[in-house]
């Protein structure tokens, strides 16, 4: 067998006997070696129906590589051969995802600048994927986050008949699979939730069944190199429920346990996370916003919050004994606390996404078909409103993400997604940050006048900066109008003022000194020193 580096193969095999439960009741293991290395890597297999297993395999290094089966049953048991690895030839074969501080990269080091969306249409007819492919492709969407149950309703689909959680819906994981190996072939990062508490089914399970899914989902997507598979949304609806007046931190200390075990099953070296904290508008002492500020799950290569800028926006006060705020506000304020929420978060040392800011729907329901109109943090942002949150995002050195119309969509999303002029403001953002060595600069906020307003007697800034400090400074102004920068003493530079709805540059001329002092004209503007 030939394969390409960082490709997927799959070992093929067959058993005479007859199980009960084939998906619990007999195990098979390929132990895959590196014949010049001598780097061996075991690989679990998985029951894909008709008294079939299948190991899935991804080489991490040229050359040949040899594998053996284990397992109990004769027919699956010492299977071998030998794969022979050549160099990468399609354009989509990357590494998996590599974290090196606060960013993403590809194993040559090349920068990856993730700009994400969450659909639900993984059961959809794949004949719609490729509407849905070109369309994240011309506007620079590299990552799609999906329940792997779909929506609320929907999660039980995912077992057995009689929600057996011992056993597999087969059909719906190879709808799962050929998602994922979709978006691979698009250069599209995927990234597989493995719990939806939401309509509570997956509650149920006990930890040896949640071991065992995870186990059976890892073995089918995890050789694939362009997954970021992530625990669970709002972890701490394991043991909470949405009015409980506390959180239960009980969901924490199950979501490390199943988080090693994840991480452990990340053989091919795919980095895993979880999602928090859950909306509640009633649990304080911890509150959300505390539990915001704070990240309790150190086998996470990279961190996802729920940080909703209507909600952020809201509270007078941003501490423990404060619930979540549910009707929002979006104000200077609230941007100025997401600013500086990431910043403060980059002290654990590993990148952080904003997985949900409040999607783009207009306060409409999660139900497509429902006509209900509430709006709520979740729910309300609006193209406007999401400008500011991706800006005040990006110059904390972190990233956020774009829900849309079409996010609870089963079926074909493009239309909901087409109705909005977001995608385009995310075309600019991405086009921004790959002409900046935007990995290298870091949130320099003291470099720039605050140009504050005023809420509750207590000033925010308008203005955000991330800078390299000596070469280059991106600043985001809120207000535009006069900025003070210090750029340090003898220092000469071009400035350039970026619109970013278009992209339209204008060219300010030639900036010097440390006490530089620059008119923005207009709002929610960039302002590029280089």
């Amino acid at each position: 067998m030939k394969i390409e580096l960082w490709d997927t193969c799959e070992i093929t095999l067959a058993s005479q006997r007859s199980y009960k439960n084939p998906f619990q009741d007999i195990d098979v293991v390929g132990t895959f070696t590196h014949r010049k290395s001598g780097k061996s890597i075991d690989v679990n297999g998985f029951y894909d129906g008709d008294k079939t297993w299948r190991i899935r395999f991804m080489p991490s290094e040229v050359g040949e590589w040899d594998y053996v089966t284990h397992s109990a049953d004769p027919d699956l048991n010492k299977k071998s051969g030998s794969i022979t690895c050549i160099n990468p030839n399609k354009p989509y074969l990357h590494s998996p995802i590599k974290i090196k501080g606060h960013h993403f990269f590809h194993s040559d080091g090349t920068p990856k600048f993730l700009i994400s969306t969450r659909m639900s249409c993984i059961y959809a007819d794949p004949n719609v994927w490729n509407e849905i492919i070109n369309f994240l492709k011309e506007y620079k969407i590299n990552r799609v986050l999906f329940m792997m149950g779909g929506v609320a309703g929907t999660v039980k689909d995912l077992y057995g008949d009689g929600l057996d959680f011992w056993k597999y819906n087969i059909e719906k994981f190879r709808s799962i699979d050929a998602f994922i190996d979709m978006l691979r072939k698009s250069d599209i990062i995927a990234s597989p939730y493995f719990y939806y508490f939401n309509d509570g089914v997956q509650k149920g399970m006990t930890e040896e069944q949640d071991k065992a899914y995870i186990k059976y989902g890892m073995a089918r997507f995890g050789a694939y190199a362009n997954v970021m598979p992530v625990l669970s949304n709002e972890v701490e609806q394991k043991y909470t429920d949405r009015n409980s007046e506390k959180y239960d931190l009980k969901s924490h200390e199950w979501a490390n346990e199943m988080g090693e075990f994840l991480s452990k099953l990340a053989v091919f070296d795919v980095p895993v996370s979880v999602h928090n904290p859950m909306e509640t508008t009633k649990a304080i002492n911890p509150g959300f916003y505390s539990l915001l500020k704070d990240w309790q799950f150190p086998w996470a290569n990279f961190m996802l919050r729920q940080a909703q800028i209507g909600s952020i926006s809201t509270a007078q006060k941003i501490s423990d004994d404060v619930p979540e705020q549910w009707k929002p506000i979006y104000n200077a304020r609230g941007y100025s606390r997401h600013n500086q929420l990431l910043i403060d978060l980059r002290r654990f040392g590993i990148p952080v996404i904003n997985e949900e800011p409040g999607y783009e729907m207009e306060g409409h329901d999660a139900d497509p078909k429902s006509s209900r109109i509430s709006f709520a943090s979740w729910n309300s942002q609006t193209s406007d409103t999401l400008l500011p949150t991706f800006w005040t995002a990006f110059t904390a050195g972190a990233y956020t993400m774009w829900g849309h119309f079409s996010t609870y969509e089963l079926n074909n999303p493009i239309e909901g997604m087409k109705r909005s002029v977001t995608p385009k403001y995310l075309k600019i953002l991405h086009s921004i940050a790959n002409e900046l060595p935007y990995w290298e600069m870091k949130p320099a906020n003291e470099l720039v006048s605050p140009n504050d307003v005023i809420f509750d007697d207590v000033p925010y800034r308008t203005n955000f900066c991330l800078a390299k400090i000596g070469e280059i400074y991106l600043i985001f102004s809120l207000n535009g109008g006069q900025i003070s920068i210090d750029l340090g003493k003898d220092s000469m530079y071009k400035a350039t003022q970026i619109d970013p709805r278009n992209g339209e540059k204008t060219d300010l001329g030639i900036v010097k000194g440390d006490d530089c002092i620059i008119n923005i004209t207009g709002k929610e503007q960039i302002l590029l020193i280089a």
